[in-house]
C-alpha cells in the first residue's frame, strides 16, 4: 500500500493530523525542496569554501540549520531523487541506476502524502534524468519536465524557476509542495555570463554561481509573495562532483566524501536570522521525515531516517549512526565492482573487492587507508553493512535514444554485459581508463567525428571487444558519410566471438548494421549482411524487419513474410507497419488490418501506417475509406509523393477525376520518378478527353521509365500511341 510505504496515514492518524496537531503546525505554510544537481558541500561558502559568490546561498543558510555532514545514498541523480522523495534506502525503493529503473507506483512518496492532504503539488526539473516516466512525477499537480525546442535533456535554472513560479501564481488559495530541481553545476561546465567570464579558470564555481543566482530569484519571488518566512524550505544537492580527487571526474563510480557529501539546510518556517549548525551526520533519508514532522504526519516506523527538527538538533535524539550509500553504476555500466559504504562521525568504510576504512578526523581527503590494518571499526561497519546491502533488481531494456540522451549529460556505458560476473574488478584499478572512454565520449556527443574516429580506432587496437566503442566509431563514420566503412565496422564487432554488451546494446548495434544495409543500393550485399547476422543468432527485430523490407522491395513477399514469422507478437510500429503491408499484399486482409491497427495504436498518427491501412482499403474496393486513409496520412506527412500517388487512385476511382490529376501532378513534381503515376496520368488524361496531355505523358513515361521494371507499361503505352486518331496533339 502507498501510504504504508512513507506514512502511517490511517483514517484515525488522517484526524490527528488535521485537526489536534493544527495548532502546532500551520496547515497552510508551504514546504519547497530545493535540489541543486552535482553540488559539492565543500564548493560553498556555506562550508568554508571562497573562491565562489553565493549570495543567495549564503543569505539562506544565515535562516537555517546547517548540517555539516550531509550524505546522499547514491551519487546518480535518479536513485538519490528517489530515497529524497521516499525517504528510503535504494535497496527498498528499487532505483538503482539513472538507466533502466524506475520507481513503482507503490511507494509513497512526498509529494503524494501532502497531496492527499490538500496541498498543490508542483515541480520544477531540468535534467532529462529526471524526466516524469521514471516515476518522480506521482503525487504531483504539475511535474514540468518539457525542456522546449534547442535541448531534449537538460534546461537553464533561470527557466524551470519560472515554470514553477508561475504554478505558485494559480494554487494561491491553497497550501505548497514545491519542488525546484536545477542541474547546474552537471557537466558539461558551461556557465552563462556572466559567470563563463568570472569563473574562466574554475567552470566548475562558475556554474554554481549561476545556481545561486537563480535561487536568489526564486527566494526573492517567495518574500515577495509572502511564503518566504512561512514555509519550510529544504536546500539541498543529490550529490557532490568528484573534480579528480581519488582519480574520478565526475560521480557515479566511488563513494568518498567528494561525491557523497552534500550541503543540507533545513529552515524551519518564523526561522529568520537563526542559523544553527549540526555536526552529526545526517542523510538524505532524513528529508521526507523532517517534511513529515514540520507538517504534523506521523512518520512510519518504516522509515530508515530521522526528522532532522526540533530534538535532533538539540542533540536529544543524536544516538550514534552511520549512513548508508551505494553505486551500482560500476557494476551495471562499466563491468567494474559496485561499492558501498557507511560514514559515521569518525570513520568511513567503503566495500569493494579491496575494502579501505578512512578516519575522517585525523583524514577528512581520505588518502591513508586503514583497512590493511584491521581495526574494530573495520569489521563492525562491515558486518553492519552486510545486513542492509540486497541484490538489486536488474534494469528494464533501455532504448538508444534514452541511452544517447544519458551519455550527453556523462553516464556513459562501456561494459554492461560484465556485470553478471562475480569476480568484477575493483573500480580503484580501473578508473584511469574511464578518463579515456569519457574523452571520446565527450568528443563524439560533440559531434566531432574525426576525433571520435581516431580515438575510437586506437581504443579498439587495446580492446577490441568493447561494442560500445565499434558504435562510437560506426556512428561517427556514418556522420561524415561514410556509410560502408560505418557497416564494416559494425559487421566486424558482430563477428567477434568474445565482444561485450548487453542483450539490447548488441539488438540495438545489429539493428544500426541493418539500417546502414538497408539504405545502400546494393541490394544484393545488403541481404548478404542481413541474412548473415540471421544465420548468426544476430536476428534482433529490426534485422529481421531490414531484411523484410529488402525482400518485399525485390517482390519476394512469402520469403518476407517468413522472416517476420511471429511478427503479430510485436510491441514495435514499425515491425507491425512492414508485417501489415506484406500481409495486405499477400491477401491475408483480416490479419492485416489487424497488424496496422496495432501499430497505429502504439504510435497514432504514424504516416506509414495510415498510408498502408489506405492501400489495404483500395484492395478491398473501398475507395472512399482508402481516400480518409490517405488524406490522414498527408496530414502527417504533406510532402510524401507516394502518398499522394496513392491519394490520386482513390480519387480516380470516385470519380473524382480532377482531383486525382491534380495529386498526381504534385507528386511528380515531389518525385519524378514516379512512373507508375506518370503512366496513370496519363491513361486518365486521354480517358478525360486531353489527347494532348495524354500523348505527353506517355511519351515521357517511355523515355524516362526503366525498361526492364516496366517492359509491360512501356508496350502498353506505345500501343496507346498508337491508337490515338492522327493530329490529335
Amino acid at each position: 500500500m502507498r501510504g504504508k510505504a512513507l506514512y502511517s496515514l490511517t483514517a484515525g492518524l488522517l484526524l490527528v493530523a488535521g485537526c489536534s496537531r493544527r495548532s502546532e503546525h500551520s496547515p497552510t505554510a508551504a514546504v519547497v525542496l530545493i535540489s541543486v544537481d552535482t553540488l559539492r558541500a565543500d564548493h560553498l561558502p556555506a562550508y568554508g569554501y571562497r573562491a565562489v559568490s553565493t549570495p543567495a546561498i549564503d543569505a539562506l543558510a544565515r535562516d537555517s540549520i546547517v548540517f555539516e555532514n550531509a550524505y546522499c545514498q547514491s551519487p546518480l541523480t535518479l536513485p538519490s531523487h528517489a530515497t529524497l522523495l521516499t525517504g528510503l534506502l535504494p535497496p527498498a525503493h528499487g532505483v538503482s541506476d539513472n538507466v533502466g529503473f524506475r520507481l513503482a507506483a507503490s511507494h509513497a512518496t512526498i509529494a503524494t502524502a501532502l497531496k492527499e492532504h490538500g496541498y498543490a503539488t508542483g515541480a520544477a526539473v531540468s535534467s532529462f534524468a529526471l524526466r516524469r516516466d521514471r516515476g518522480l512525477a506521482a503525487g504531483f499537480d504539475l511535474y514540468d519536465d518539457d525542456f522546449g525546442p534547442g535541448s531534449h535533456d537538460e534546461r537553464a535554472g533561470p527557466e524551470t524557476v519560472k515554470r514553477l513560479e508561475s504554478f505558485v501564481e494559480s494554487h494561491r488559495d491553497r497550501p505548497l509542495f514545491l519542488f525546484l530541481h536545477l542541474y547546474e553545476p552537471h557537466t558539461p561546465y558551461a556557465p552563462p555570463e556572466p559567470f563563463r567570464r568570472a569563473y574562466a579558470a574554475n567552470p566548475y564555481d562558475g556554474e554554481i554561481a549561476a545556481a545561486d543566482a537563480a535561487i536568489g530569484g526564486f527566494i526573492t519571488f517567495l518574500k515577495e509573495r509572502g511564503l518566504y518566512d512561512r514555509a519550510l524550505i529544504v536546500f539541498l544537492s543529490d550529490h557532490g562532483e568528484g573534480l579528480g580527487d581519488h582519480g574520478e571526474e565526475e560521480h557515479g563510480v566511488f563513494l568518498y566524501r567528494e561525491t557523497i557529501r552534500v550541503p543540507l539546510f533545513v529552515k524551519p518556517p518564523g526561522s529568520s536570522g537563526k542559523a544553527r549548525r549540526v555536526h552529526a551526520p545526517v542523510g538524505l533519508i532524513d528529508v521526507a521525515p523532517t517534511v513529515a514532522a514540520a507538517v504534523g504526519f506521523p512518520v512510519g516506523k518504516e522509515l530508515p531516517g530521522l526528522s532532522l527538527a526540533g530534538g535532533f538538533v538539540e542533540g536529544k535524539n543524536s544516538r550514534p549512526r552511520r549512513i548508508y550509500s551505494e553505486t551500482l553504476y560500476p557494476r551495471l555500466q562499466l563491468g567494474w565492482s559496485d561499492l558501498a559504504s557507511l560514514t559515521d562521525d569518525r570513520f568511513s568504510y567503503i566495500e569493494a573487492p579491496r575494502p579501505e576504512l578512512y578516519d575522517l578526523v585525523t583524514d577528512p581527503g581520505q588518502k591513508r587507508d586503514l583497512a590493511p590494518e584491521r581495526p574494530p571499526a573495520l569489521r563492525s561497519m562491515r558486518a553492519e553493512l552486510f545486513g542492509l546491502r540486497k541484490l538489486a533488481a536488474p534494469p528494464e531494456k533501455a532504448s538508444s535514444e534514452e541511452l544517447e540522451k544519458l551519455g550527453s549529460l556523462g553516464y556513459i556505458r562501456i561494459d554492461p554485459v560484465s556485470a553478471a560476473r562475480g569476480d568484477l574488478p575493483d573500480p580503484k584499478d580501473r578508473i584511469e581508463e574511464l578518463r579515456k572512454y569519457k574523452q571520446l565520449f565527450d568528443v563524439f556527443y560533440a559531434r566531432r567525428d574525426a576525433e571520435a574516429i581516431a580515438l575510437s580506432r586506437a581504443m579498439l587496437a587495446e580492446s577490441p571487444q568493447i561494442l560500445s566503442v565499434w558504435r562510437i566509431l560506426a556512428t561517427s563514420l556514418e556522420r561524415q558519410g561514410r556509410a560502408a566503412e560505418a557497416a564494416a565496422a559494425l559487421e566486424s564487432a558482430l563477428a567477434r566471438p568474445d565482444l561485450t554488451g548487453s542483450s539490447e546494446d548488441l539488438e540495438q548495434a545489429s539493428g544500426e548494421l541493418a539500417a546502414l544495409a538497408s539504405r545502400t543500393k546494393d541490394m544484393a550485399a545488403a541481404e548478404k549482411t542481413l541474412s548473415g547476422l540471421v544465420a548468426r543468432g544476430v536476428g534482433s527485430e529490426p534485422v529481421r524487419r531490414e531484411l523484410a523490407r529488402l525482400l518485399h522491395r525485390q517482390g519476394r513477399v512469402a520469403e518476407a513474410l517468413a522472416v517476420l514469422a511471429g511478427a503479430e507478437k510485436s510491441r514495435d510500429a514499425t515491425t507491425l507497419d512492414v508485417y501489415g503491408a506484406l500481409l495486405a499484399e499477400s491477401g491475408r486482409h483480416a490479419e492485416a488490418r489487424t497488424a496496422l491497427q496495432r501499430a497505429l495504436s502504439l504510435d497514432p498518427g504514424r504516416a506509414e501506417v495510415l498510408l498502408h491501412l489506405g492501400m489495404l482499403s483500395l484492395r478491398e474496393k473501398d475507395a472512399a475509406s482508402a481516400r480518409e486513409w490517405f488524406t490522414k496520412s498527408l496530414a502527417a506527412q504533406p510532402s510524401a509523393p507516394g502518398t499522394l500517388a496513392a491519394l490520386g487512385l482513390a480519387q480516380a476511382e470516385l470519380g473524382d477525376t480532377r482531383s486525382a490529376l491534380e495529386s498526381w501532378d504534385r507528386a511528380l513534381v515531389l518525385d519524378p520518378t514516379q512512373y507508375d503515376t506518370l503512366f496513370n496520368r496519363a491513361v486518365l488524361a486521354g480517358k478525360t478527353g486531353n489527347a494532348g496531355e495524354a500523348r505527353r505523358g506517355l511519351e515521357r513515361f517511355i523515355a524516362s521509365a526503366p525498361a526492364g521494371r516496366y517492359a509491360a507499361q512501356i508496350a502498353e503505352a506505345r500501343r496507346l500511341l498508337r491508337a490515338f486518331p492522327a493530329g490529335r496533339s
